[in-house]
């Protein structure tokens, strides 16, 4: 046997398959032997891993062996997966593992009874793996995804106002089974390019190279296996935003972690006084919209942050910091921030070597009360995988299954998607008004007073991330709601206060124009004219290639009144003649420099906390290990 694995690397070898020689080997623990021939019954169990003492072999590449409803596994699929597995228990493994460079059905496990070898775990590993990405997409087909109890859409509107609209394709509700948003189907789209980038990175000379010899198969089943895992854990990701968020309460008593929002004015070349000065004619400007009450308001603090904060590392999320533990800053500014009297909404102004350092406490969180929120999580994340396996069960076919050789090169972990710079909306949703026919706006219904709340709602949708739904937004907004429509001044005073921020308010049309060049999402409030016969507010996001402009409109009965909807491209005249002021956005936040996951916090200047996670790449993190977890239980 050993004979012929030999043989078979020298000819990849030839093939144009570098040894690779950045993967340190790993000694042995456990003796090498040769297993039995398999488990009672003695001629094998067909419905166990145990059924042959050796699955390895060369042919049948083309064979299923495993089906789970519809979605059907090959032996040369199987290759991918099992390899893949071998190689994530390589990388994270204890004392306890096979000698890699011999043949692995050889050599007793140790780490399950229940088996013989270390290819029996391996394959029920890879089968396992194989049944989740299987069950999730299976089911991803099959059940409607979950909508909001208030969103209650009349069949007969949208039949008459959206069949073949184009904006149907971010319409909230519309489509109701799962499909990959724009930027997960890019990564999906753009697999080949990615193992091409894999097969350099491990001295392949291509990505046929990579597919025979990390794993024992071709490039076709080997881009399925990709496509497969990757899917479903898109899928699985949009399970996970509609799982319940245990709420934590603040805790004096025990560890505690404390959120607090900074503001660094640096003092190289002026004084403290001097810089203090200058800031607060600054922050005076910008916040003369807003009330003695709303100026002492965290959101306030944030949008200063954000627009004159030299911390590059928090100034892009408004100065914040979640979640931090003591040993994690500088002396003077932990000694405030963990003072047992702190409370929200208390502010100081320290002097620091490198300038003046303004503070806003946020609140504090019990260490044990989040550790136990997240594993609230993973459980819940976990019995998302587990009913959906339990409802799309697998069946294999043992006796037919054929193992080759290869070696354990690329994980599971390396072929997943990074889920860096997690956006659930790429795109602006659309939300309709007349979709909420229950929901009140202040004392109006949103379905004939809403299309301002509405547009806030997709505007904060798409740049938190969130599902900001127009129900959400009148819970929270309700204030600013009046008989002829919405306040305006709710897209300055409480966008900062949900992560994104106002650039400015405008008359001039060509400052608008100039906005949405430069890639900044605009809403317009129009009078009677195109738009509307009263008063209506539109998002505007984005000018497209032959300069017309791509609407959000939330009135449903718009989609047929006006023609341009029929290709959802409008021109700057049919916005400007009627339009009375723009609100002009800051970019979408996709990465923060302060995270040492997706930014470069040592990049940065000012910045407080090392070895910090910003709160896109927590939950993301959380939930990619529950996955990986998934694929080996």
């Amino acid at each position: 046997m050993r004979r012929i694995c030999a043989l078979l690397l020298t000819a990849l070898l030839l093939c144009g398959c570098a040894k690779i020689d950045d993967t340190p080997a790993v000694e042995s623990t456990v003796p090498t032997e040769t297993v039995p021939a398999a488990t009672v019954p003695s001629d094998g169990d067909p419905k166990n891993v145990t059924c042959k003492g050796s699955y390895t072999g060369q042919g049948k590449e083309q064979t299923v062996i495993a089906s789970v409803g519809k979605q059907t596994l090959t032996n040369g699929q199987l290759a991918a997966w099992y390899w893949a597995e071998a190689a994530q228990y390589r990388q994270t493994d204890g004392q306890d593992a096979p000698d890699y460079t011999a043949s692995l059905d050889t050599q007793r496990c140790g780490v399950d009874d229940t088996v013989n070898s270390w290819q029996q775990y391996f394959l029920r590993q890879a089968l396992n793996a194989w049944h989740t990405a299987a069950a999730l997409n299976e089911q991803s087909a099959d059940v409607p995804l979950e909508t909001e109890e208030a969103y209650q859409p009349a069949d007969h509107l949208y039949e008459e106002y959206m069949q073949g609209m184009p904006a149907t394709e971010y319409l909230y509700g519309y489509n109701p089974y799962y499909s990959p948003n724009s930027m997960h189907q890019a990564y999906l789209n753009a697999i080949p390019e990615t193992l091409n980038a894999l097969a350099q990175e491990k001295n392949c000379a291509d990505t046929d190279a990579l597919a025979r010899q990390a794993f024992g198969t071709d490039t076709q089943s080997l881009t399925q296996m990709v496509e497969e895992l990757n899917r479903a854990y898109m899928y699985f990701t949009q399970l996970t935003y509609d799982l319940p968020q245990e709420e934590t309460e603040e805790e004096v008593n025990g560890e505690y972690y404390v959120n607090f929002r900074h503001i660094l004015l640096k003092t190289e070349g002026t004084t403290a006084e001097e810089a203090m000065a200058a800031f607060q004619k600054k922050a005076a400007a910008r916040a003369k919209p807003l009330t003695g009450q709303e100026k002492q308001r965290e959101s306030a603090f944030a949008d200063l942050a954000h627009w004159y904060s030299e911390d590059t590392a928090s100034a892009l999320d408004g100065g914040a910091y979640r979640r931090v533990l003591r040993e994690q800053l500088p002396q003077d500014i932990a000694q405030w921030c963990f003072a047992p009297e702190r409370q929200p909404g208390d502010t100081t102004v320290i002097n620091g070597e490198d300038g003046v350092h303004i503070l806003y406490f946020s609140g504090k969180e019990s260490v044990s009360e989040v550790e136990a929120a997240e594993q609230a999580q993973r459980d819940a994340q976990t019995e998302l995988i587990r009913k959906a396996k339990e409802d799309y069960p697998m069946e294999v076919t043992y006796g037919d299954i054929v193992l080759p050789e290869a070696e354990a090169l690329v994980s599971s972990d390396e072929l997943l998607y990074p889920d860096i710079a997690h956006e659930r909306f790429p795109e602006i949703p659309l939300y309709l008004q007349q979709d909420y026919p229950t929901t009140m706006y202040g004392g109006w219904p949103i379905r004939t007073n809403g299309c301002g709340i509405t547009s806030m709602a997709m505007v904060a949708s798409y740049m938190t991330d969130e599902l900001m739904s127009p129900p959400e937004m009148c819970r929270r907004f309700g204030g600013y709601s009046h008989r002829h429509g919405t306040d305006g001044m709710i897209f300055f005073k409480e966008s900062p206060g949900m992560g994104f921020y106002l650039i400015e308010q405008t008359y001039d049309p060509t400052v608008a124009w100039q906005g949405l060049e430069d890639g900044h999402v605009v809403i317009s409030v129009q009078h009677p004219g195109y738009w509307t016969r009263a008063g209506h507010y539109i998002v505007l996001q984005e000018i497209t290639e032959d300069g017309m402009v791509r609407v959000r409109d939330s009135n449903i009965y718009n989609y047929r009144r006006i023609s341009n909807h029929t290709n959802d491209e409008h021109t700057w005249g049919s916005i400007t003649s009627a339009g009375s002021g723009f609100w002009v956005f800051d970019y979408k936040i996709t990465r923060l420099p302060a995270c040492s996951r997706c930014g470069e916090p040592e990049k940065t200047s000012g910045g407080l906390v090392a070895d910090y996670y910003c709160r896109k790449c927590a939950p993301a993190q959380l939930r990619r290990g529950t996955y990986l977890e998934s694929l080996a239980d």
